[in-house]
């Protein structure tokens, strides 16, 4: 991707499924806001739904070079982490209080030697089945729009699309290209809604020196996990709109 085209959107983007070896989120506890109350949907007919993961873009670079101290200040006010002190200065600090809320905690898995993760509580909510809520969010919508912008891969026939994450007031709150899957558009028009994810460390990008091929499902699945676990990754199902 070009510079410009790098600079023309917001942040880093990609569209999977939530049973996705790189998120393997089938068993969440999907829930509809209604009118009437919040509906839960059988999670045996959402462990296919279409996800869109947002990464912010600011808060990564920030955490590849780390935390700069501002001038003259105190050495005792450097944060023990300073990457993850970086990312919400720089990145989360965008997020409106109505999106923020809806975090999603990250189910315990058997690890490699058979034992059991520790499990993640956020907002002291525990659910003793295993599962984990993920709520949707009135108002919010997730656009996806025909985009012949990049050009990257004309010659072999891509095309790309546009995903802006939309507020209630209509304002973009992040957006991404991404290359156009029909199946993955199909089901989002299916179920009317998409697994919306944002945060900094969502497995979108392989790290500094390695490349997308040893950037395997396991390692990007860690990165959501670190994300959950430190309060940086948010989600909640938004209202899927198609422009094409």
């Amino acid at each position: 991707m070009s510079r410009y085209q790098f600079e023309d959107v917001d942040d880093l983007g990609e569209i999977l499924f939530s049973n996705d070896p790189a998120l393997r989120l089938q068993c969440v506890l999907m829930g509809l806001q209604t009118t009437d109350g919040t509906v839960m949907l059988d999670p045996t007919q959402t462990c296919h739904m279409p996800t869109a993961l947002f990464e912010f873009r600011q808060a990564v670079g920030v955490g590849d070079f780390g935390y700069v101290v501002p001038e003259r200040a105190s050495t005792e006010g450097i944060p023990e982490e300073p990457q993850i002190e970086g990312a919400i200065l720089f990145g989360m600090r965008r997020l409106p209080p109505d999106f923020a809320d809806l975090r999603l905690p990250y189910r315990p898995e058997p690890d490699d030697d058979g034992g059991c993760l520790d499990e993640i509580c956020f907002c002291m909510r525990r659910r003793l089945s295993g599962h984990v809520d993920l709520l949707s969010i009135p108002g919010w919508e997730l656009h996806e729009i025909p985009d012949d912008q990049p050009k990257l891969a004309e010659r072999l026939g891509y095309t790309y699309s546009r995903l802006e994450l939309r507020t209630p007031l209509g304002e973009i709150y992040s957006r991404t290209w991404v290359a156009h899957d029909p199946e993955w558009a199909a089901a989002a028009l299916r179920y009317g809604y998409v697994v919306c994810l944002c945060g900094v460390t969502l497995g979108v990008r392989a790290p500094y020196g390695m490349t997308d091929a040893q950037h395997t499902p396991r390692m990007r699945r860690e990165a959501l996990r670190l994300g959950c676990a430190v309060g940086l990754t948010i989600g909640g199902l938004v209202a899927y709109v198609d422009h094409r």
